[in-house]
């Protein structure tokens, strides 16, 4: 049906055998990785829709191209990608405008952990030095995986106690 039919300026016998008109399938078994966009356009092959999540990347990098194409599989591999929280985040968690750039609740600490939870931060557990007592500040510990240390006074040359690493990301406290 030509008001059903993708819209395509590809030839007939691309989709279509001489011998069975319907069902049209189109093999991607030969098509390159990465080069979805090529064909999936809107002119050549349909492309994304209005409300597809905005992205530079290619089809194949998040949905499967061998039979289930709604299911999402993408892995991040950036090293700015944080871990996965004790589980794994819904991609809304993160990407609240349907959007593959992040909106930062506190952008000048991005993409450190106070990026997102800068208004968790509590300075009470989060002592400094003593005599006088002085608390961290969300800036110094912005990496909460970093080094925090409690010195014995403000002059920070005698460790009272070493702390490192008391918050990862795969933490159930996190």
């Amino acid at each position: 049906n030509r008001f059903t039919h993708v819209t395509t300026n590809a030839q007939c016998d691309d989709c279509h055998s001489t011998r069975s008109w319907i069902p049209a399938t189109f093999n991607h078994g030969s098509v390159s990785p990465g080069t979805c966009s090529s064909c999936h356009n809107g002119v050549q092959a349909a492309g994304k829709p209005g409300t597809h999540f905005v992205t530079n990347l290619q089809c194949d990098e998040c949905h499967l191209t061998g039979g289930n194409w709604t299911s999402i599989d993408f892995r991040h591999s950036g090293a700015s990608y944080p871990g996965d929280h004790r589980g794994n985040l819904t991609c809304t968690a993160c990407h609240t405008s349907n959007n593959q750039v992040i909106p930062w609740r506190a952008a000048g600490y991005a993409p450190d952990c106070a990026g997102c939870h800068v208004s968790d931060y509590k300075s009470d557990p989060h002592k400094k030095h003593e005599n006088p007592d002085r608390r961290y500040t969300v800036s110094e510990l912005r990496d909460c995986s970093g080094s925090c240390h409690i010195y014995t006074d403000s002059s920070m040359t005698n460790i009272k106690k070493r702390r490192s690493g008391e918050h990862r990301v795969s933490d159930g406290d996190f």
